[in-house]
């Protein structure tokens, strides 16, 4: 009975993560109040769960399944192969199973990958290299989902910004609404015969400023951490899941919570994710709006540039034992950060 009702509340966590739908958005004629309703709705499930799915999102259904119907083939190349492509350190394009700011290999966990930058993808160097012969349409099916993950993160962010009701005061978040970069990450987890003791990814937060997740619509694996227990997000092909990642933890001063967040395998079905991750640009320093800080509130966080954390002076950006924190924090994101420094630093 006990275990029954423990099912039961992880199915309703499940049913009550936020989805939100931009349809209102999406035409020539916008109705203020609409728009409105919809950024109080985002505001607040960045406040409460950190993780909100987002329905007529405005990515067009083909440019998903062929993006993915693309990527599909990439794990389906014998295993020499795919390694042909190995990302070069440094590099955002390339194939591993390792974080994409890290070696790109990483034997501890039970998943593989190929990533793309944005705008540079690489993806026609990478399908040289896959596919000496050709395949058509692989390029263009990878960099056209680029682009329109990256314009969605655009706009998610902007909507995000105007939550926070600043007043029209926008400077100090000028720089994330048009400049940032992205990582497109195409995740292969292979079915399991372990499935509670093989790890997809292991607890983390994004190191990131927004994550854009397409899971596809039959197999779970996503979860995420609420109220102190492991949510499955259920999987849907018309959703888009938005995380929201550290950086904008730190520029909002704790205003909106980053999600811990996990990816499980599957006992019976492979699984393939598509993660689009907005960076920061590399040398603003990242720190809290001023409209967030008094003398009631400090600062919670040092300020660093994206370049200082790529050169390991900041190995995580919410860990307190590396000394961003600037106060003894309590509560949920000590428990958050501690979690995922146990996994490895800078995963997607």
């Amino acid at each position: 009975m006990e275990g029954s009702r423990h099912e039961q509340q992880k199915q309703s966590l499940s049913d009550l993560i936020p989805v939100i739908d931009l349809a209102a958005l999406n035409g020539d004629h916008i109705d203020e109040f609409e728009r409105r309703r919809i950024i109080t709705e985002i505001a607040h499930a960045c406040k409460t769960w950190g993780a909100f799915q987002l329905v007529n999102h405005g990515i067009q259904p083909h440019v998903i399944e062929r993006a993915r119907a693309k990527a599909c083939g990439v794990f389906e190349l014998p295993n020499e192969t795919r390694w042909k492509a190995k990302r070069s350190p440094g590099s955002l394009s390339g194939y591993g199973n390792g974080a994409v700011i890290a070696d790109a290999v990483n034997n501890e966990i039970a998943s593989e990958a190929i990533t793309f930058g944005y705008p540079n993808s690489e993806a026609d160097v990478i399908a040289s290299i896959f596919w000496p012969r050709g395949n058509p349409g692989f390029s263009a099916s990878i960099d056209d989902y680029n682009e329109e993950s990256h314009e969605l993160a655009l706009k998610v962010v902007r909507l995000m910004v105007e939550g926070l009701e600043l007043h029209g005061n926008l400077a100090h978040f000028q720089p994330y609404l048009t400049e940032h970069f992205g990582v497109l990450r195409i995740n292969n987890y292979p079915a399991s015969e372990h499935p509670t003791r093989d790890i997809g990814l292991p607890p983390h937060i994004d190191d990131t400023l927004l994550t854009i997740v397409h899971q596809g619509c039959e197999v779970e694996g996503l979860q995420v951490k609420k109220d102190g227990q492991w949510v499955t997000v259920p999987p849907r092909g018309d959703v888009m899941v938005v995380l929201v990642a550290a950086v904008c933890q730190v520029i909002t001063n704790d205003n909106y919570k980053a999600v811990l967040h996990r990816a499980v395998p599957n006992r019976d079905k492979a699984r393939l994710s598509m993660v689009y991750s907005a960076y920061p640009p590399a040398n603003i320093f990242i720190t809290a709006a001023p409209e967030f800080v008094s003398p009631a509130h400090p600062p919670l966080y040092k300020p660093f540039t994206w370049s200082e954390y790529l050169s390991g002076q900041v190995t995580h950006i919410l860990n307190p034992i590396d000394g961003l924190q600037t106060v003894e924090r309590e509560g949920e994101t000590q428990n958050q950060t501690s979690e995922s420094s146990e996994s490895s630093s800078k995963l997607d």
